[in-house]
């Protein structure tokens, strides 16, 4: 006995099955892909660097809060730490703005206190680790604090770029 069988296959199948086919059989197109690195290393007689990398170039927000001791309100301090080193004498600092730092919010302003490592940076160029603890290397706390002005800052959206310099001092011979 001879049987024989009949199947009919819809358009609709048959274009699935060479679209499904299709993707099987061709190459898929290559992917190129471009990686920009840039790396800063410095000397190791003289460095000045952030002790948690990715923060430099990034706003920092200082937070409102209200102080119910005052009556008014505060900005949060900014707190971070450097690693320095001078294998050759003492580091130096100064702020580089002409007016000091300060918020500003385009009509109001709100001063600024840069301290490193204790010290209250202003224009004026100053030692704030000395030779010894220079040579050995050291992390030192760096703090932008805002003013408190006695009353409640103005509202609006402040910002601040702040300005420093670090220079190596050359030891002092007798």
């Amino acid at each position: 006995m001879h049987r024989t069988f009949m199947a009919t296959v819809s358009p609709l199948a048959l274009a699935l099955l060479a679209t499904l086919g299709a993707t099987h059989v061709s190459a898929a197109d290559p992917v190129d892909v471009q990686i920009q690195l840039i790396a800063s290393i410095p000397s190791d007689n003289f460095y000045v660097v952030p002790a948690e990398t990715g923060w430099i170039s990034v706003p920092q927000r200082m937070e409102w809060t209200p102080n119910m001791g005052t009556g008014y309100g505060q900005l949060s301090t900014l707190r971070k730490a450097f690693d320095v080193k001078n294998s050759s004498g003492a580091i130096a600092a100064r702020l580089t703005d002409a007016g000091g730092p300060y918020l500003s919010s385009g009509t109001d302003v709100v001063p600024l206190y840069v301290h490193i490592n204790n010290k209250e940076l202003t224009a004026t160029s100053q030692e704030f680790i000395n030779a010894t603890e220079a040579a050995a290397g050291k992390r030192v706390d760096l703090t932008i604090a805002a003013a408190d002005i006695g009353r409640d800052y103005a509202p609006g959206e402040y910002s601040a770029i702040v300005n420093m310099t670090f220079d190596a001092v050359a030891p002092v011979t007798p």
